[in-house]
């Protein structure tokens, strides 16, 4: 855009509703109840005008105030707004982009799941430039929910009562020479994912195939899905494996972030 375009976008700008939004945003960084005086502080407005955004805000219950200690914190509406935004988002449609930019960087295949009734399913693919080449049965493929690194990657966040009654139901099959299937050393394996934010996995699920998965979370600081990268091993190097790690847990932020997630 121009900047006469620049200029002429500024003159819809309204002042007070650019004000009101900042001491919002301060809300949204903080995450947290704030008082007027850390409100001014954050925002950088006059006390007064934060005081009169307050009542305003306030009194439309978009904030509400905790006589107690004086502090403000978001009001209900915003969970309303939340839900009508988040109702509306397309997980496969929204990520598809950083799927792409991650089968580029990485040069890899890419794939998105989740869990669903119990099973690991597809959500969506993007097949790299080198020979690794997995089903095409996006959407009603369903493995079992410890299936490879996407299997691992979404286990691992569960609450250890589901992890043990996903264990039960589903019990450990080996797919190749390296899948583990021992109970105990899968367990230690899924903590080892949870405290890393990751995983890096050699053939256990496929032979010929190594990959980097990491987790989806939403706005509600949930694991909704995992993003992994898949490569052929003979592409298999302590540097590669680095550089992969950055590139598939980088994608999985800036899914994490389109869907509200602010950890």
């Amino acid at each position: 855009m121009t900047a006469n375009g620049n200029q002429h976008d500024d003159k819809y700008n309204i002042r007070a509703i650019e004000r009101a939004l900042s001491v919002l945003d301060a809300f949204a960084r903080e995450r947290r109840k704030l008082s007027l005086d850390e409100l001014t502080k954050l925002t950088g407005l006059s006390k007064p005008t934060v005081f009169r955004i307050l009542a305003t805000l306030q009194r439309q219950k978009y904030l509400l105030l905790d006589k107690n200690d004086g502090r403000y914190r978001l009001g209900s509406v915003f969970l309303t707004l939340a839900s009508s935004v988040l109702g509306s988002l397309n997980l496969g449609a929204l990520a598809r982009p950083h799927l792409i930019e991650l089968r580029n960087s990485a040069q890899a295949t890419v794939l998105l799941g989740a869990l669903l009734e119990d099973h690991l399913v597809y959500l969506d693919k993007t097949e790299g430039r080198g020979p690794v080449r997995l089903a095409d049965d996006i959407g009603w493929r369903r493995d079992p929910p410890n299936f490879g690194m996407l299997g691992m990657t979404l286990m691992a966040f569960l609450e250890p009562s589901e992890q043990e009654r996903l264990l039960q139901e589903f019990p450990l099959t080996a797919h190749t020479l390296k899948t583990i299937t021992d109970p105990d050393l899968f367990r230690q394996r899924l903590a080892e994912v949870r405290r890393l934010g990751y995983v890096l996995e050699f053939e256990e699920a496929i032979d010929g195939v190594w990959g980097v998965a990491a987790p989806v979370w939403n706005a509600a600081g949930e694991v909704v899905a995992a993003v992994g990268a898949a490569l052929p091993v003979g592409l298999q190097s302590e540097e590669r494996a680095a550089e992969t790690i950055a590139s598939v847990t980088g994608c999985a932020r800036a899914i994490s972030s389109d869907l509200g997630y602010m950890g």
